[in-house]
């Protein structure tokens, strides 16, 4: 299982054995209260990527099964499964994902975790500035009250959904493009090409969900393309 590609960055890993060091890096995303394997008697092997993209944490890895919990947190998180399965438990109610079925975002609110032998990307998201762009990416058909009652509750994504697959997808192809680059010049959390990859967090997650609401963002008119002008990093 561990040999499950990574989104970005599974060339450049290799597999670790101390599950701090995957917690470590998972804290960049969610406030993490426990973290362990689910056998305890077993080594938990894992390989992981992370890169930070303007105030945007994300974590791609695979790992053996474990159980985790967080307490409440300022920040969302959006969790994409490419192999297994985890159950969220939030407030006596039970919510999952599953690779291949379903993609899950997450309020700020405190979460047990259970996950089978899992891969996955999961990232951090500023609730304020996911209503604004979930709002703009609506074209406004979708006020800014309706989108703040979205983002305080889990919203499940289907990943057969060929709108959300190319969502998907478009993100990816940007993590590609800054791990590659990070891969000779480290850090720039604020270069050019890391706030790309914000924005297009941001904009692809805000479509996610507006699919997944049964409000699917328009097309632009005229046939224009949904790339902001003065950008490259729109949606393909």
């Amino acid at each position: 299982m561990l040999s499950q590609r990574l989104v970005f960055g599974n060339d450049q890993v290799e597999i670790r054995y101390d599950s701090a060091d995957l917690a470590d890096e998972i804290g960049l995303t969610v406030n993490l209260t426990s973290f362990e394997a689910r056998e305890l008697r077993q080594a938990f092997a894992h390989r992981a990527s992370f890169l930070i993209a303007g105030d945007v944490a994300f974590s791609a890895a695979a790992y053996m099964p474990l159980r985790s919990s967080t307490e409440e947190y300022s920040e969302s998180v959006l969790e994409i499964p490419y192999f297994g399965s985890s159950r969220f438990w939030i407030e006596g109610k039970e919510w999952f994902d599953r690779a291949g079925q379903q993609a899950l975002y997450l309020p700020g609110q405190a979460i047990d975790v259970e996950t089978e032998h899992f891969s996955g990307l999961l990232f951090n998201l500023n609730p304020q500035q996911l209503v604004e762009t979930i709002a703009q990416e609506s074209r406004r058909v979708v006020p800014l009250e309706l989108a703040e009652r979205w983002v305080q509750r889990p919203v499940p994504i289907d990943l057969q959904d060929p709108r959300v697959l190319q969502q998907q997808r478009s993100l990816e192809i940007q993590l590609d493009q800054l791990a590659a680059f990070r891969g000779t010049v480290p850090g720039h959390p604020y270069g050019a090409l890391a706030l790309a990859l914000e924005k297009q967090a941001y904009r692809c997650s805000a479509r996610m969900i507006l699919i997944a609401m049964g409000c699917c963002p328009p097309e632009p008119p005229n046939g224009e393309s949904t790339s902001d002008a003065n950008t490259s990093d729109g949606i393909h």
